[in-house]
C-alpha cells in the first residue's frame, strides 16, 4: 500500500513554528486533510494572520509533490485552432483545465480542473456550478466569488488545458461515425477531420475525384449542429469565411451530433463574377446582401469598375431576367444602402480591357545568354530578342535556325489536338486522315514561323524581321560540320559537311551504294523540317541527312500471282472484243 508523508508547519502568536506530520495512505487522502485544515485556520484565523497573509498549501499552488506537477506542465501544446479563444463562445465542461491567479504582494496560483458534474472546487470559495456557461460566464463568476477573500487583489481565470470529447457526424462526410477532437476546435475541423483518409487509403482517385465530388455535393451553409441540451445551430462556413463571426462555425462540445446535407441545386442560386479576386457562387440563405456577395469575391481587382456592376435578377418562374445597374463601391462603403439578395441573383462587376500583358518568348540554343525574354503586344521584333539575348555565338548555324510557334503553354497541347482530330472528322480525307493528324500533332508542337536568318541577319533584309508573339520558342542550332548517310550504303555514317557538294558526292564518301540500294530515288532529308526531297530540289546543307532506299524484292508467289492476274485481264478482255465483234 502506497504511504505519503506530509509536514505541515504553523507559526503561533508568540512567533515560534510548530510542525505537523501526518501519514496518509493515499495522496486523495493527505490533499483532503490538508485542504480541510487550511480552510479550518482560514476561518479560526489561529495563527495570528490576517485571512489574505495565510500561507497557501503547495497542492493547491501546483506544486504538490504528490502529483509531480509544477506551473509550466500544462497538457495542452499547440492544437489546431484558427485563432485564439473567444471566451464569450467557449462552454466549460467537464475536463477543462483552469488557472485560478491571485495576483498580489504574495500571488497565488491554483490548477482548477471542471469535474464531471460540471463544478469548479475553489479553496476557501467552496463549488462553483459553471455547466452550461461560457468561459466569460464562468470567469465573472469565479471572480466574483473569490475577490470576497482578496479585496485588494487583481484575479484572473485561464483556460489552460481544453478538454478532449467525443463528437457524432454524419452526412456528406467520407468517414461517418464518433471522432474525437478538442473543445478549441469549431465545426468546420471535425469536418475536415471526417473527410482526411489514412495514409493507406489515399489514392489517386481520391484527390482526382471522390474528394471533388465531396465538395461539390456537401452543403456549406445547411450544416446543423444539435447540442446535448437538445437546441440546435445552424453552421454557416461561407458567412464564417466572410465574417469571422464565430456564432457561424461554434466551437464544438460533448454529446454534439453534426449532420452534413448535400448541397440542393434550387440553392445554389447567388454568385459573383468579374472583376473579383476570386469568381464564385454558393447556396442562397435568406438575409444575403450585395455587400456579403463582394466579401464572397474577397476584394475588388484594380482594373475593375464598381461603380458600373450589374446585378442579375430572375423572375420567380425563372423565365425573365431583370438587370440593375448599382454603384458597388458606395455600397460597400456604406454611402448607399445595402441590397437584399433573392435566390438567383447574380452579381457581375466589369473590368476595363488590360493592354499591357506578361507576355514573353524563349531562346535556346546558340546565343550567348539563352532564356525567357519579355514582349510586347504587336510590336517586339525578332532581332531586338536576338540583340538581348546577346546575338548568336561563334557556333551558331543561321540556316537551320528556326521560330516555332504554339497556340498556347505546351499543356494545352493534347487538349488542342484532340479538337483538331475532331474537327478534322468532318473532311473527306479518307487515306490521308492518318498523315494528316500526324502532320498536325507536329504542327501544335510549334509552328514554323516562315524566316531567313541569314538574310536578316547577314544580308540585313529587315522584310524578315517577324513580330513575335506569346509563346514563341527561338532555336538556334550549333554547327554538326557532317551530313550523316544511312540506308544501302557500304559505310553509313556521318560525312564531313563540304560547302558545295551534291548528294552522290556524301555517297561515294559513305562507301557508295550497295547492290539492293536503288540508287535514283536517293533522298536528302532536311535538318530543321525532316523534309523529304530529291537532290535535284535542294542543296546538301550543314546537319542534313543523305538516304538510299533499298530495293523491293519479291518471293516468286508474288510475281506468279501477278501474271495469273493479269492473264486473267487479258482473257477477259480478248472475250469482251470477240462478243462485240460477232454483235456487229
Amino acid at each position: 500500500m502506497m504511504e505519503v508523508r506530509m509536514s505541515c508547519f504553523f507559526h503561533t502568536r508568540e512567533g515560534s513554528t510548530e510542525r505537523f506530520d501526518m501519514k496518509c495512505c493515499t495522496p486523495g487522502i493527505a490533499r483532503a486533510l490538508l485542504a480541510g485544515l487550511t480552510v479550518l485556520l482560514s476561518a479560526t484565523g489561529a495563527s495570528g494572520q490576517s485571512k489574505s497573509e495565510l500561507p497557501v498549501p503547495d497542492v493547491l499552488l501546483g506544486k504538490s509533490e504528490l502529483t509531480g506537477l509544477s506551473k509550466s506542465q500544462l497538457e495542452f501544446k499547440g492544437i489546431p485552432t484558427d485563432g485564439p479563444v473567444n471566451p464569450d463562445e467557449y462552454h466549460i465542461g467537464p475536463g477543462d483545465g483552469l488557472v485560478l491567479n491571485v495576483w498580489s504582494s504574495a500571488p497565488e496560483e491554483h490548477q482548477l480542473t471542471v469535474t464531471p458534474e460540471g463544478y469548479l472546487l475553489i479553496h476557501a470559495v467552496g463549488a462553483v456550478d459553471v455547466k452550461n456557461s461560457t468561459l466569460s460566464e464562468a470567469r465573472a463568476n469565479v471572480i466574483g466569488l473569490v475577490a470576497r477573500k482578496y479585496a485588494n487583489a487583481v484575479i484572473t481565470l485561464t483556460l489552460v488545458n481544453p478538454r478532449k470529447l467525443s463528437v457524432e457526424i454524419s452526412g456528406q462526410v467520407m468517414n461517418e461515425g464518433t471522432l474525437e477532437a478538442y473543445s478549441v476546435q469549431r465545426v468546420s475541423a471535425l469536418i475536415e477531420q471526417a473527410n482526411t483518409l489514412p495514409p493507406t487509403q489515399l489514392t489517386k482517385r481520391f484527390y482526382d475525384k471522390d474528394k471533388q465530388d465531396l465538395r461539390r455535393s456537401a452543403s456549406e451553409r445547411f450544416i446543423m449542429v444539435r447540442h446535448l441540451d437538445g437546441s440546435t445551430q445552424r453552421v454557416d462556413l461561407v458567412k464564417y469565411r466572410i465574417t469571422g463571426s464565430g456564432t457561424q462555425n461554434p466551437y464544438l462540445r460533448e454529446g454534439d451530433l453534426v449532420f452534413v446535407p448535400s448541397r440542393s441545386d434550387k440553392n445554389n442560386l447567388i454568385g459573383v463574377f468579374g472583376g473579383v479576386a476570386r469568381n464564385m457562387s454558393c447556396e442562397y440563405v435568406q438575409g444575403d446582401s450585395v455587400t456579403d456577395l463582394a466579401q464572397l469575391g474577397l476584394a475588388i481587382i484594380p482594373r475593375a469598375m464598381p461603380e458600373d456592376a450589374t446585378l442579375a435578377r430572375q423572375s420567380p418562374d425563372g423565365i425573365r431576367m431583370d438587370t440593375m445597374h448599382i454603384n458597388l463601391r458606395a455600397i460597400v462603403e456604406r454611402r448607399q444602402p445595402n441590397i437584399a439578395l433573392l435566390p438567383g441573383d447574380r452579381l457581375v462587376v466589369p473590368e476595363t480591357r488590360e493592354l499591357r500583358s506578361g507576355s514573353f518568348v524563349s531562346v535556346e540554343g546558340e546565343v550567348d545568354r539563352p532564356g525567357k525574354y519579355p514582349i510586347t503586344r504587336q510590336d517586339t521584333k525578332l532581332s531586338s530578342v536576338i540583340h538581348a539575348a546577346g546575338g548568336f555565338t561563334k557556333d551558331a548555324y543561321l540556316p537551320a535556325a528556326t521560330v516555332f510557334r504554339s497556340k498556347g503553354p505546351a499543356a494545352d497541347n493534347d487538349r488542342l489536338f484532340e479538337e483538331e482530330r475532331l474537327l478534322s472528322g468532318r473532311s473527306s480525307l479518307a487515306s490521308d486522315s492518318a498523315y494528316f493528324l500526324a502532320e498536325t500533332s507536329l504542327r501544335l508542337q510549334g509552328e514554323i514561323v516562315s524566316v531567313s536568318f541569314p538574310r536578316l541577319f547577314v544580308q540585313g533584309d529587315t522584310a524578315e524581321d517577324v513580330t513575335l508573339r506569346e509563346y514563341d520558342r527561338i532555336m538556334v542550332p550549333a554547327r554538326t560540320r557532317t551530313v550523316y548517310v544511312f540506308g544501302e550504303v557500304k559505310q553509313p555514317g556521318h560525312i564531313p559537311y563540304a560547302e558545295g557538294r551534291s548528294a552522290g558526292y556524301y555517297v561515294d564518301e559513305a562507301g557508295g551504294c550497295s547492290d539492293d540500294a536503288r540508287s535514283g530515288d536517293v533522298k536528302v532529308i532536311k535538318r530543321t523540317t525532316r523534309t523529304w526531297l530529291d537532290p535535284s530540289e535542294t542543296t546538301v546543307e550543314d546537319g542534313d541527312y543523305i538516304f538510299v532506299p533499298k530495293v523491293v524484292r519479291y518471293p516468286f508467289a508474288y510475281y506468279l500471282t501477278t501474271i495469273t492476274q493479269a492473264a486473267g485481264i487479258i482473257a477477259s478482255l480478248a472475250t469482251v472484243i470477240l462478243v462485240v465483234r460477232n454483235v456487229k
